[in-house]
């Protein structure tokens, strides 16, 4: 059993680091053009990829857990939701208003980036696992 455990976190650790289609598509986006306003659209187009994906695994993961389970999903993303907003506050704050130029953009919309596909992971994670 023990073995067991040992690979399927093994497992779920390469899984993990997977590159998504998401992250493909925006790297072939990103090849495209150098230009800053390219790179910046590129990324805001994987932040709605993301957020899409991070929808889909919500509603999933809703579906499958019992009422209590769903109120604990649902003050955890509320939560998760509250605290995304805030940090992109800061971020728009920070690259817009205390650091100049436009590669700060760029920057700022990949920070944004990072915190949507770690949380649609997450979900995705819960999702897929649930029924182990």
């Amino acid at each position: 059993m023990k073995k067991f455990a040992s690979l399927l976190i093994l497992f779920f650790s390469v899984f993990s680091f997977a590159q998504s289609q998401i992250d493909v598509d925006l790297k072939k986006c990103l090849g495209k053009d150098d230009s800053t306003a390219n790179q910046r659209n590129c990324t805001i187009s994987a932040q709605q990829s993301w957020d899409k994906e991070l929808n889909k695994h919500y509603l999933a993961l809703s579906k499958k857990l019992a009422t209590s389970g769903k109120k604990e999903l649902l003050e955890a993303q509320r939560n998760w939701m509250s605290f995304r907003d805030s940090e992109f506050k800061l971020i728009n704050k920070y690259y817009f208003d205390v650091k100049k130029g436009t590669i700060f953009q760029v920057i700022s919309e990949n920070k944004k980036l990072q915190i949507i596909k770690e949380r649609a992971l997450q979900l995705k994670e819960y999702d897929e696992q649930f029924d182990y």
